[in-house]
């Protein structure tokens, strides 16, 4: 079990995060650009100090802050830590061939039999014999990640592992990853800032903004209920109504719509209403099966291709506006038509932006400082 409770000062962001990471187990690290992420990897690995705080692996102090922030403290180099990083940056060695990048830190180099093992998973087997200088970035990013596996660290530690994959390697990476991490029954912190790969690749989301922790969920209930507004942005929702414009009551069992304005249904110290995408509906008969919290009226602003079926841009209430994926054999809306639409299983946040429900169904928060 990896565990690291650390105080990063950077010139522009002090990073706060307190995590674990049982053996086996993929943490996807998710936020924006510059929410701490690649900073708590480094702090990890030993590339950056701790100013407090420690990072441990199982029983092994890997590494310690100072209890001042004039110094910063130490801990073991990173070549001691048994960790695998893998960085934005591949860092291959130019003057080796890929072969030989990937098994660096092999006893038999480049042809030693894991090397040729992880060639074929990631799709490298005819790259082999190339030097960096003649690949594209993601077939670096891919040479990088086999040495990073072919050395079997007792920590992986991967900084956006999918970045310049096309969706088929997307996967077979993802699978890859899988596979390694339940055979070696090695901790993982992924990094990432695309949702979908977050939700595909690790057993539980670490939701950072700002340099702390906001949320840590598994990968369906960190979109089904985000502990704060913050987070609920973050993971996708598009809008947030106040609550006196929602309107409407549950329909479960009901054969139509029921008239938009026939009462709000709202949780006691409920003032918020999120709005994702893909949880809003137009016509009854899937209402009727979507758990639809409240109805909304809306205007449709436009109405456009999206992949093999139809989006509308559908304007809230309060001036937001929030695409909709129309449904097969739905008549679809014209521009300007006003329509009330459905939102199925919303959550509800309180004045102060946190979800109102049962906290310890809503995700584990990570112990906030400052």
């Amino acid at each position: 079990m990896l565990t690291a409770d650390v105080t990063v000062e950077r010139r522009d962001l002090t990073v706060q995060v307190d995590l674990t990471v049982p053996a086996g187990t993929v943490v996807a690290l998710y936020g924006p650009s510059g929410a701490g992420k690649s900073t708590l990897l480094a702090a990890i690995a030993g590339l950056v100090p701790l100013h407090a705080g420690s990072v441990r692996l199982g029983d092994r102090l890997l590494a310690t802050g100072s209890a001042t922030r004039r110094h910063a403290g130490g801990g073991l180099p990173l070549r001691d830590r048994g960790v695998g990083l893998l960085a934005q940056r591949p860092g291959l060695f130019p003057h080796l061939d890929a072969a030989a990048n990937i098994g660096y830190a092999l006893p038999g180099g480049g042809r030693d039999p894991r090397v040729g093992r992880l060639a074929e998973a990631l799709d490298l087997t005819d790259l082999l014999a190339a030097r960096p200088g003649r690949l594209s970035g993601g077939q670096c990013q891919r040479v990088a990640l086999a040495r990073v596996l072919a050395a079997e660290p007792r920590v992986l530690l991967l900084d956006e592992p999918f970045t310049g994959l096309d969706p088929e390697l997307r996967a077979r990476v993802g699978t890859l990853l899988a596979e390694e991490v339940a055979r070696r029954h090695v901790p993982t912190l992924l990094v990432t800032h695309d949702l979908a790969d977050a939700q595909r690749g690790a057993d539980r989301i670490a939701v950072l903004d700002k340099g702390r922790c906001l949320q840590v969920d598994d990968p369906v209930r960190v979109v089904a209920a985000p502990a704060t507004v913050r987070v609920a942005a973050l993971v996708g929702y598009r809008a947030l109504v106040p609550a006196q414009l929602a309107q409407g009551a549950p329909i479960s069992g009901a054969q139509g719509s029921p008239p938009p304005g026939s009462g709000p249904l709202v949780p006691p110290g409920a003032a918020i209403l999120g709005v994702h995408p893909d949880r809003l509906v137009m016509d009854a008969g899937r209402a009727s099966q979507a758990s639809v919290t409240v109805w909304l009226q809306a205007t449709v602003t436009a109405v456009r291709a999206a992949g093999a079926g139809i989006q509308a841009d559908m304007e809230l209430q309060d001036g937001s506006i929030v695409p909709l994926a129309v449904a097969p054999g739905v008549p679809v809306p014209a521009p300007g038509e006003r329509l009330p639409v459905g939102v199925a299983d919303a959550p509800w946040f309180d004045a102060a932006g946190d979800l109102v429900g049962d906290r310890s169904k809503a995700g584990a928060r990570l112990r906030g400082r400052g």
